[in-house]
């Protein structure tokens, strides 16, 4: 499964660097990608993931995710 997030407070590819390993503490997330000029993370996950502990480790990193619905 695959899940797209919008991040606000990313300015550089470092940033994104830190959302990206945030993202990857996340039990059940296998891979994350981040794009800083798009503000965008997608996870790629084997599980359903709980909403909150994406939005927690990217709190944690100092960003603030969204979801994207369709």
């Amino acid at each position: 499964m695959e899940s797209a997030w919008k991040v606000e407070g990313m300015h550089c590819i470092d940033c994104a660097g830190k959302v990206q390993s945030a993202l990857q503490t996340v039990p059940g997330v296998l891979s994350a990608r981040v794009h800083y000029l798009h503000r965008q993370a997608t996870i790629v996950h084997d599980q359903p993931i709980e909403e909150a502990a994406i939005f927690r480790a990217v709190d944690a990193a100092g960003y603030r995710v969204v979801p994207q619905r369709g």
